[in-house]
This record gives C-alpha cells, sequence and structure tokens, in this order.
C-alpha cells in the first residue's frame, strides 16, 4: 500500500527544498491549492520543486476550480503534464480575495484533463450515503481521494483499488487549524494501528496530513513504512 504526505504549499522555497529531502520515505506527494481559500504559492511550482528532487515519486496536485475558467484550468495541465504530476480536481473553499467564477465542475475538468492524457482524479465524500459513493464511483478517474473518512467499514462493500483516504492528524501544535477543517482526525499515536487496519483492502493509497505541523510529519516519515 503506497503512502503519500500532504505538503503545504509554503512560501518560503529554500526551506521547501530542505524540508523535502527529509520525506524519502514516502512513496509521493499531494499539493493543495490555496487551502481553505488562502493564497499559497500554485502547486505545479512546489510539484515542480519536488520532481527536482525526486524523479521516481509520484506527485498529486490538487486543483480548486471555485475561481479559474477553463483556459487556466489547461494551462494547468499542461503544466502538470510537465513535471508528471496527477491532478485530483475539487471545488475548493470559498477565496479569501477576488469572486468565484465557477465556471468549471469537476467533471469537465476531469474529462478535459484525462483527454490530454494526464492522470486525474475527483474527491469522494465518505459522508454521503452508499448510493451516492457508488454513483461517484461510476466516474472515469483514476483515483478518487477520500475526504471527512470516518467509516472504515464501508470499503468492505465498495470498489476500493482507486481510493485514496485522506488521514488527518491531530497533534497540540494543530489544533486550531483542525477546528476550522471540520474533518475527522486521529492521533500520531494511533497511526501505525490505522495504517495496519487499512491494509487489507486494495487502496490505490493513504495520504497524511499534518496540517500547520510539519516536524510531525517528519517525525512520521521516520517511522518507515512496510508496503
Amino acid at each position: 500500500m503506497k503512502i503519500y504526505a500532504e505538503i503545504y504549499p509554503s512560501s518560503n522555497i529554500n526551506k521547501l527544498k530542505e524540508y523535502i529531502k527529509y520525506l524519502e520515505a514516502f512513496d509521493g506527494f499531494d499539493i493543495p491549492d490555496n487551502p481553505l481559500g488562502y493564497p499559497t504559492m500554485p502547486p505545479e511550482l512546489i510539484g515542480y520543486i519536488i520532481r527536482d528532487y525526486y524523479n521516481d515519486k509520484e506527485i498529486i496536485m490538487n486543483q480548486r476550480l471555485i475561481d479559474i475558467n477553463e483556459l487556466k484550468l489547461i494551462s494547468i495541465i499542461k503544466a502538470a503534464k510537465s513535471i508528471n504530476s496527477s491532478i485530483i480536481f475539487t471545488q475548493g473553499d470559498d477565496p479569501l480575495y477576488g469572486n468565484k467564477i465557477n465556471d468549471l465542475t469537476s467533471e469537465n475538468a476531469l474529462k478535459i484533463s484525462l483527454s490530454r492524457d494526464v492522470r486525474s482524479g475527483l474527491i469522494i465524500s465518505f459522508n454521503k450515503n452508499k448510493t451516492e459513493i457508488e454513483k461517484r464511483l461510476r466516474l472515469n478517474a483514476d483515483m478518487f481521494l477520500c475526504v471527512n473518512f470516518n467509516n472504515i467499514s464501508l470499503l468492505n462493500s465498495i470498489e476500493t483499488k482507486r481510493l485514496m483516504p485522506y488521514i488527518i492528524i491531530g497533534t497540540d501544535k494543530n489544533k486550531n487549524i483542525l477546528e476550522r477543517i471540520k474533518q475527522p482526525y486521529i492521533r500520531i499515536k494511533e497511526l501505525d494501528n490505522y495504517i495496519e487496519s487499512l491494509k487489507c483492502y486494495n487502496l490505490y493509497g493513504i495520504l497524511l496530513s499534518v496540517p500547520g505541523d510539519k516536524k510531525s510529519l517528519r517525525e512520521i516519515s521516520n517511522y518507515g513504512f512496510s508496503q
């Protein structure tokens, strides 16, 4: 089972370069786009920096759609292809600055990206009922990032090979951020058993996120992950 790390799009390139070299244990990296609607460096730039350091690891860019049009989308897709990155599309939170555009649905963005030979995925919420989840899984996506992942037992009755559970890890440092995110989370001490419980499923992978606490993510990478 592949394990991915979420990389916050830091605005300090030198610190980012220094940081990612300690995350070699992970199979790949996921980069959010303006999380919570706050302005950050674009995922394609962060992806380029990571690709320059790790040639053999998967990079996934989470691309928000709420405030871009089709022209910008195609530019981003071209950038993703140039660095051999996958893309997962999400509508995203309301922008802190500027206006919503709502020019693109996730399904339309997926079709455009797949037509340009870029591995592409969508968000799927485990807050939905099984019927809605199964309907989502009928879409032609390469992977689905599972948010609100609070019902592991649901994996027993659905197709899992394209699923990537989004596992948020809570620490003393990031409790204020978790209050804003409002998604389920676990503690670091629970992580080993949690990962072990997921190994019996044929998952695309799992994504570990420690929002606002880079030190803890680096410590987690030192655990070593058995595949």
